[in-house]
């Protein structure tokens, strides 16, 4: 906001709020750098390396917040991250979500393998997302909703499993499953067996485990997510 002191004016700056889920989040990627590089960083309180794959690179032609996001080209493009047990969900309470731009209605955003099991949340002419041993699959993403931006979240509280898109709950399942093994490690943009690779762009994509963060519909982000606790 602007704010007015005598003899002097501090003109409007642009600023985050804290998350009181900081310390929870095990992944966090603005993608914010310069077009082409492939430097992507990790936001999080104990940040992991990432590595690009293929074309995968920042670029500034998409955007939801600041000037770049994470662009994939639908052809061998993903991001690998360093195996953590912060990936591991076990029985308990996580979210997933990202802002993402289809640009094709096969778009995988996140998924996970290690030990027999896995996590996989993919888009397909829809959501296809696997708790396992169970798969599910519910509409999501359709060809109506492609080069646009749109929040998605599977998320997880006891043992209710929801997606929401852009704010609105489109479904939600029963499931006590253990996701993880001991350390897993996370592919963003494509399945694990490379199938549903991402075509379009991906914008701060957040992991938090131990938190479902959404129980019910929501007004969907305003800002990037914060960097900090409060």
């Amino acid at each position: 906001m602007t704010i007015y002191v005598p003899g002097k004016v501090t003109l409007k700056k642009d600023y985050t709020e804290g998350d009181r889920h900081f310390s929870n989040v095990s992944l966090l990627l603005h993608g914010d750098g310069t077009n082409g590089s492939t430097t992507i960083v990790d936001n999080s309180p104990s940040p992991k390396t990432v590595t690009a794959v293929g074309n995968a690179q920042i670029s500034t032609a998409q955007s939801k917040f600041g000037e770049s996001s994470i662009a994939f080209d639908g052809s061998g493009d993903y991001l690998t991250v360093t195996a953590s047990s912060g990936f591991n969900f076990a029985d308990g309470d996580y979210a997933i979500e990202a802002w993402i731009y289809p640009a094709s209605t096969t778009f995988s955003v996140y998924a996970t393998g290690g030990g027999g099991s896995r996590d996989q949340f993919v888009f397909d002419n829809g959501i296809c997302y696997w708790d396992y041993p169970s798969a599910f699959g519910f509409s999501g993403i359709s060809s109506g909703d492609l080069n646009q931006w749109h929040h998605v979240v599977v998320c997880r509280a006891g043992t209710t499993s929801r997606f929401f898109k852009n704010g609105i709950e489109v479904f939600s399942w029963q499931s006590s499953a253990s996701i993880g093994s001991a350390v897993v490690t996370p592919f963003i943009g494509r399945r694990t067996d490379g199938y549903y690779q991402a075509n379009g762009y991906i914008d701060d994509l957040r992991v938090t485990k131990g938190v479902a963060r959404y129980t019910s519909n929501f007004t969907p982000p305003t800002a990037p997510f914060a960097d900090a606790q409060y």
